[in-house]
């Protein structure tokens, strides 16, 4: 447990790149990933920013859509 120490001065980024690691390491990183996630803390580092005015490609509904080998009738 001595290496967990070592995790608290690591940021939520450098975690975020430590929690892909198959080894002990990666392992404490996403422990302690966990571990901040259910006291609430975020240092701001590992949040990604998205565009609210983003527009999405949303697909054609298919409710009600009858289809038949492909083709609709």
């Amino acid at each position: 447990m001595a290496n967990t120490v070592l995790l608290f001065g690591h940021t939520d980024r450098q975690l975020r790149g430590m929690a892909i690691q198959q080894d002990f390491d990666g392992s404490m990183a996403r422990k302690e990933i966990k571990r901040r996630k259910m006291v609430g803390y975020c240092d701001g580092t590992a949040i990604e920013y998205v565009d609210p005015k983003a527009k999405f490609d949303e697909p054609d509904s298919k409710v009600g859509q009858i289809t038949i080998n492909g083709v609709v009738q």
